[in-house]
């Protein structure tokens, strides 16, 4: 008997199997993140933070609504690999810190260079100005970038010395001697230097590259009163001139007077934390109590004050800037941290 023969199913076209991926095993790349975790993270760990020194060229601003005080400091020597491949060994840079919480506003380099000085002389709105090394330099009050500089403010003829330029308060303006003994001036939130009556200002501005030390002083007079320190066998009080009536009983060693600017009602004294160390602290004094009402101690003496339109006074004090309030208080600005990429923090 005949039978029906079984069904198959159809074989498909030979194709070709694709060629497999060749994939990198993970453990392949292990070596390598093992070196750029030493390499950069391990020279980040080892490495000592940049040196920071705050010079005694600050001022005031607001920046954004807030009082704030424009510090200029250096900052010498990368922290890791990282930033030594990626930041300038030496810089020059401006930091806005609120003189009121002690946040940093904005940190922005200004120079490279191993020797470069800057002063803040005035600001205005939009801009501050400062006197460098290597002439008037305008910022933004915005962000710190630099928006004109040397021959683009003055012109060709301009001085690279910061003793060629001050701060007319009064005309609202700041005055620039150029290299042929001409006068200008450059009125605030302006980036043009015009000739003007020369004044007296031909005879405050020169072209010396050393400008006159910040004082401090055993005597000074704040408002209608006249303070001074006397010596003692050991240390020296602070009196009254004239009759020598104590202000406090607290003995101050190796003290000074700062000069120039205190918070209301009080007085600034730079000294010796006690009579065996000889480390630097600052002190504030009020006047209405004759007590001390705050001490910090500071990486070094603290060379000039200057008191902003808020009451507070800033002290440039080593690697860093204090700041005292109308109310005693005496706070520690820190600047010139960084984070592992050499960003300020």
């Amino acid at each position: 008997m005949y039978e029906m023969p079984e069904q198959y199913t159809p074989v498909a076209p030979y194709e070709t199997p694709p060629r497999p991926r060749r994939r990198v095993a993970p453990l392949a790349l292990l070596p390598l993140v093992l070196f750029a975790a030493a390499f950069f993270g391990g020279s980040y760990l080892l490495s000592p933070e940049p040196d920071v020194e705050v010079g005694p060229g600050f001022g005031f601003a607001r920046v954004d609504g807030r009082q704030a005080v424009l510090v200029p400091y250096g900052r010498h020597g990368p922290r890791g690999m990282f930033q030594l491949m990626a930041q300038d060994v030496f810089q020059v840079r401006l930091a806005a810190v609120d003189t009121a919480s002690g946040e940093l506003l904005w940190d922005a380099q200004l120079s490279d260079r191993l020797i470069w000085e800057a002063t803040v002389l005035a600001a205005g709105e939009r801009y501050a100005y400062l006197a460098t090394d290597s002439g008037l330099v305008v910022v933004s009050l915005a962000d710190g970038s630099v928006v004109a500089g040397g021959a683009d403010v003055v012109g060709e003829a301009h001085v690279a010395s910061p003793t060629a330029y001050a701060h007319d308060p009064d005309g609202r303006r700041v005055v620039a001697l150029d290299a042929n003994g001409v006068v200008l001036a450059v009125p605030l939130d302006g980036v043009e230097a015009v000739p003007v009556e020369p004044g007296p200002w031909a005879q405050r501005l020169s072209g010396n590259n050393v400008p006159p030390p910040p004082p401090t002083a055993r005597e000074v007079r704040l408002g209608a009163e006249v303070l001074a320190l006397r010596d003692l066998p050991v240390g020296g009080v602070l009196v009254r001139v004239p009759g020598d009536v104590p202000v406090c009983d607290t003995v101050f060693h190796g003290a000074a007077l700062l000069t120039g600017a205190s918070p209301a009602g009080h007085v600034l004294v730079r000294h010796q934390p006690s009579v065996n160390d000889r480390g630097t602290a600052l002190s504030a004094v009020s006047l209405a109590t004759g007590r001390v009402t705050a001490t910090v101690g500071t990486g070094a003496a603290a060379t000039r004050a200057v008191t902003g339109p808020d009451g507070a006074t800033a002290v440039a004090a080593g690697d860093g800037l204090v700041v005292a309030r109308a109310d005693g208080s005496l706070a520690a600005l820190a600047v010139g941290g960084t984070d592992f990429f050499g960003n300020p923090t």
